[in-house]
């Protein structure tokens, strides 16, 4: 199985650009096998030295190929065992977008415009393809919402709703993003529901788009879910503009 990885790697190599760097040309074969099914996940690269001799590059060269590719998520080093294709960039990615948000390279509205695009398309499949048994569940999180008394408690029971609803999507890409969405911006949503909450009046309002957005998709009724959404997101956006 090593011996086919390396064959396939080997070829990738030479047909790229002779130009590029030698770390990036290993980086770009293995990314581009990946991409085509040659290497899949839990596969073992060959060692070091190996992979050495057969590019004809220095282990320095393929150690930095190694180490970058680990920083993206795309392997997984193992003392004593190797390295090894995870595909496991979620964490990769977080960090990427944590440091653009911490560097204003991206500000709050125009990540809440896309976690907005993304969740509104996560109802209307949701509404196709919800279960009685997680419509049962939201309105269990919102009845329970409604009843606490304490912020945090409707903070948690909040994100669940979120969460359950982006995954009665049944698309894995779209609860993928917006995990790492919410995992961004945790700190600033946090601030976000404080600064809309210190006013007593968004509290009954926001309970209300809540109820209303679970009533939608209890009757599978598209339009009704929409615009739930919508006020949820619009009453997000007030605030982010105001303040």
């Amino acid at each position: 199985m090593e011996k086919n990885i390396e064959n396939n790697i080997e070829k990738s190599v030479e047909m790229n650009d002779t130009s590029k760097k030698t770390y990036e040309a290993i980086i770009d074969s293995i990314k581009n096998d990946i991409m085509n099914g040659r290497i899949k996940p839990g596969q073992k690269l060959p060692p070091e030295r190996e992979l050495a001799k057969k590019f004809n590059v220095s282990r320095t060269s393929i150690r930095e190929a190694l180490r970058t590719l680990e920083i993206l998520g795309v392997i997984k080093s193992v003392q004593g065992s190797g390295n090894f294709i995870t595909g496991d960039v979620e964490k990769s990615l977080i960090e990427s977008m944590s440091m653009m948000f911490l560097l204003q390279q991206i500000d709050s509205l125009e990540f809440y415009q896309f976690r907005e695009a993304l969740e509104l398309k996560a109802a209307m499949l949701a509404v196709q393809n919800i279960d009685d048994e997680k419509i049962k569940k939201l309105e269990e999180l919102v009845t329970k919402m409604g009843e606490s008394e304490d912020e945090a408690t409707r903070s948690a029971l909040d994100k669940q709703l979120h969460e359950t609803i982006a995954a009665a999507s049944n698309n894995s890409m779209i609860i993928q993003i917006l995990n790492i969405l919410s995992e961004v911006i945790s700190k600033d949503i946090r601030q976000r529901r404080s600064e809309i909450l210190s006013d007593p009046r968004n509290i009954k309002r926001l309970q209300k788009i809540h109820e209303e957005m679970v009533m939608g998709l209890k009757q599978r009724d598209a339009r009704a879910t929409y615009a739930a959404f919508s006020k949820h997101f619009d009453l997000i956006a007030e605030y982010i503009k105001t303040n």
